[in-house]
C-alpha cells in the first residue's frame, strides 16, 4: 500500500518541507470585506498592508470539501492508495469537517486525523506522519505515533495586542479591552484541541520569559523540533529563538511568518513556540530555516 499526506495550510507546513515529502496542501481564505484570497494568494506584505488599513478585522474561510476532494484525487493520481489528512484541531475550525465530508467520495481510503493543534504544532505532526510514510511505515503505525506526537506536542503563544483574538471568538475568555490597557499579555496554550489563556504577565518580555518556563516545563532536556512563529514580527522571532535555545535542547529549528490566514486571526505581533520532544526511531530531515 502507498500511503499520501494532506495538510491544511493553517498547519503552516513549510513549502520546502511540502516538497520534500510530497505533501498536499489544501489552503484556507481570507476575507477582506467582500475579497477573498487563499492564503497564497497574498504576499505577506500586501496582507499586512492591507490588515493595517482594514476598518474592521478580516476574516477567515476555511477549505471547503471539494479542495480536500480535489487534493484526494491528486494524491491517487500520484499512485497513493490511502491518505492521512492533517488537520487544524478540529474544535477550532470546521476543516476537518470539510476533510471528513471530502472523503466520502474519494477514489482511495482517507483517514482524517485531528491534530489538535493550530499552525506548526499541528504541521509537525504532517510532517512526521510525511517523514514514516516515506521510510515505509504501514499506516497503522504512523496513525499510533501521530497521536504519541499530539500528547507529547507543546503550544503556547502571545499576542501583541488582544484586538484580534477577541474579534476571533477563539478564546472567548480573552478580555481585551482591560488587557491592552494595562499592557498585561495573556499566554495562550493548546489543549484538548482549544486555546485557552493559562497565565499573563506585565509586558511582553516577562510574557516570553513565562512562556519559555511552561515550554522547559513541558519538554525537559530532551531533543526537541521546535518552531517560533510570529506575525510580521521576524526581528523578535528571532530573539525568542535565541532564549529558547539557551534553556531547550533545540534539535531542530523552524522561524517563520503564520501569514495572512493565522495573522487575521491572531493579529500582527504575535510570538509562538511550538515543540515536541523526539523519539530515537523517529527519522527528521527540518535543520533549521526561517520564512
Amino acid at each position: 500500500m502507498s500511503l499520501k499526506i494532506v495538510t491544511d495550510s493553517s498547519t503552516s507546513v513549510p513549502a520546502e518541507q511540502l516538497a520534500r515529502l510530497g505533501i498536499i496542501e489544501v489552503q484556507a481564505s481570507v476575507n477582506f470585506g467582500e475579497e477573498s484570497f487563499l492564503h497564497s494568494e497574498l504576499s505577506l506584505a500586501d496582507f499586512y498592508v492591507r490588515l493595517a488599513a482594514a476598518e474592521r478585522p478580516p476574516t477567515t474561510s476555511q477549505p471547503v470539501p471539494a479542495a480536500f476532494l480535489k487534493a484526494y484525487e491528486q494524491a491517487a493520481a500520484e499512485g497513493a492508495d490511502e491518505v492521512i489528512v492533517v488537520c487544524v484541531s478540529g474544535r477550532l475550525s470546521g476543516t476537518l469537517g470539510s476533510a471528513v465530508i471530502a472523503a466520502e467520495d474519494a477514489p482511495l481510503k482517507v483517514y482524517p486525523w485531528d491534530s489538535e493543534h493550530v499552525s506548526l504544532a499541528g504541521g509537525w505532526q504532517a510532517i512526521a506522519a510525511g517523514e514514516l510514510a516515506q521510510a515505509g511505515w504501514p499506516t497503522d503505525a504512523v496513525l499510533a505515533r501521530l497521536a504519541d506526537i499530539r500528547q507529547r506536542t507543546f503550544l503556547a503563544f502571545v499576542p501583541a495586542s488582544l484586538k484580534h483574538l477577541v474579534a476571533s471568538g477563539r478564546v472567548p475568555k480573552v478580555r481585551g479591552a482591560v488587557g491592552d490597557l494595562l499592557s498585561i499579555k495573556p499566554i495562550i496554550s493548546a489543549g484538548n484541541g482549544l486555546l485557552e489563556p493559562t497565565g499573563q504577565a506585565r509586558g511582553q518580555r516577562r510574557a516570553l520569559e513565562a512562556l519559555l518556563d511552561r515550554a522547559v516545563d513541558a519538554v525537559g532536556d530532551r531533543p526537541i523540533r521546535m518552531a517560533v512563529a510570529h506575525a510580521n514580527a521576524a526581528e523578535q522571532a528571532g530573539e525568542l529563538a535565541v532564549a529558547a535555545r539557551r534553556v531547550l535542547n533545540v534539535a531542530e529549528e523552524f522561524i517563520y511568518d503564520v501569514g495572512p490566514v493565522l495573522a487575521a486571526l491572531a493579529g500582527p505581533g504575535v510570538l509562538g513556540l511550538g515543540a515536541y520532544a523526539l523519539l530515537e526511531d523517529e527519522p527528521h530531515g527540518l535543520v533549521g530555516g526561517r520564512a
